[in-house]
């Protein structure tokens, strides 16, 4: 028996294309000890090769079981009957193969990044200073979103699975959130995030409330984006940082920050309780290190999510971040980071593929480097799109 875990991130189709039967077996053989199953996930186009090429084509926001919606509160938002599965043959099958070969099954959510609920309800997304709606992104401050979250939480944490690994339960920025982006303007970072910055009636709400002037800060955010709109970005050579916020904006744009960060930090709370009540621990799949890909202090970042780390780290057990970088040391580096900025338990997630990995020797040196810093959990990105080799590589690198 390994003394320690780790699991394959894994896409339904991989047992819509064959039995749990036959699929754990050969994933205990390259030494998983679990999968972190999608079961809401976003739209995609996957070429995948484990099991034979095949080009898949994925749903926006799509529930890939039958959800309880008993779950849900009155008023919350719901997956309709177009984006979810009409039964539950498929993860039932799975959580119970799993269960008599002492194998994890854990659900993988992405929470606020459905386009499918985003388009019925464009209330409840992310709206900037021009009305803009963001029809990829739902809206933590919504409370019709907040009852979504939890909803989809209560249901999953439900079905016997072990971890909750939460993507996405955060504010996005304006791109990566359609199938063609088309920004033919050349914008600095700090223009990047006004232009996503979220001004729907619930954000300000909530800013109103802490004593804030939401208005009249939306109207600073328009006035200096105005001459980005009209002319040119007078901030292209310029990091962005809560300091140049503040320069440009005045300090109540860091009480608005706050405000985000208080919103999100809850929302942890509340999802963290409801797993804990039914005997599930939760992990947050950490995304800022693909904020900057050459940022190796990442969670230095955070807050553009509306990430408060201090706080979220209280409620969620474990912090399992994309250690998506070409070499060892990278790898190391940012992990380390983590160690030193988070503590608690850490969970890594490497690529055994292109881009990030192109031979067994750097893969095992990645693996050496993460086990040195204590950190022997190592979960995997993503099953089905791995050749038979890559998972040779695994094995090889976590034996």
């Amino acid at each position: 028996m390994r003394s320690s875990r780790s699991h394959a991130f894994t896409l339904p189709y991989t047992f819509f294309r064959q039995h749990p039967n036959e699929v754990i077996p050969e994933l205990q053989d390259c030494g998983f000890t679990g999968i972190n199953l999608a079961l809401n996930y976003h739209a995609s186009r996957d070429f995948l090769l484990r099991q034979g090429p095949q080009l898949e084509y994925l749903l926006d926001g799509f529930h890939y079981y039958k959800p309880d919606t008993e779950k849900y509160g009155e008023n919350s938002l719901l997956p309709t009957s177009p984006d979810h599965l009409l039964n539950n043959e498929m993860l039932d099958s799975v959580i119970d193969t799993a269960s008599t070969r002492n194998f994890d099954i854990n659900a993988w959510a992405v929470f606020l990044h459905n386009s499918a609920i985003g388009m019925k309800n464009p209330e409840a997304t992310v709206t900037n200073v021009y009305g803009n709606h963001f029809l990829s992104e739902l809206c933590p401050s919504n409370p019709r979103v907040r009852s979504y979250v939890l909803g989809l939480t209560s249901d999953l944490c439900s079905r016997g699975i072990k971890s909750l690994a939460m993507e996405s339960l955060h504010f996005h920025g304006a791109r990566h959130g359609e199938h063609h982006e088309r920004f033919f303007i050349k914008m600095s970072a700090a223009t990047e995030f006004l232009l996503s910055l979220c001004f729907c009636q619930s954000c300000m709400d909530h800013f109103t409330q802490s004593g804030g002037d939401a208005l009249r800060l939306k109207a600073k955010v328009v006035a200096a984006l105005k001459p980005f709109i009209y002319e040119a970005d007078s901030w292209l050579d310029k990091a962005i940082t809560k300091d140049l916020l503040a320069q440009i904006l005045g300090s109540e744009i860091l009480d608005y920050l706050r405000s985000r960060e208080k919103t999100l930090s809850h929302l942890y709370r509340e999802v963290s309780t409801i797993a804990h009540a039914a005997q599930v621990t939760t992990r947050l799949v950490d995304q800022s290190t693909l904020i900057d890909g050459e940022n190796q202090n990442p969670l230095e970042l955070s807050w553009l999510l509306g990430i408060d780390n201090v706080q979220v780290r209280n409620f969620v057990d474990i912090y399992e971040p994309l250690l998506y970088r070409n070499t060892p040391a990278a790898v190391w580096e940012i992990a380390d980071h983590y160690n030193k900025s988070v503590g608690g338990k850490i969970v890594a997630i490497l690529r055994p593929t292109y881009p990030d990995n192109t031979s067994a020797e750097n893969l095992v040196k990645k693996v050496h480097a993460l086990k040195s810093l204590g950190i022997s959990e190592i979960d995997f990105y993503l099953l089905d799109i791995m050749r038979p080799r890559d998972l040779q590589w695994i094995k090889n690198a976590l034996s």
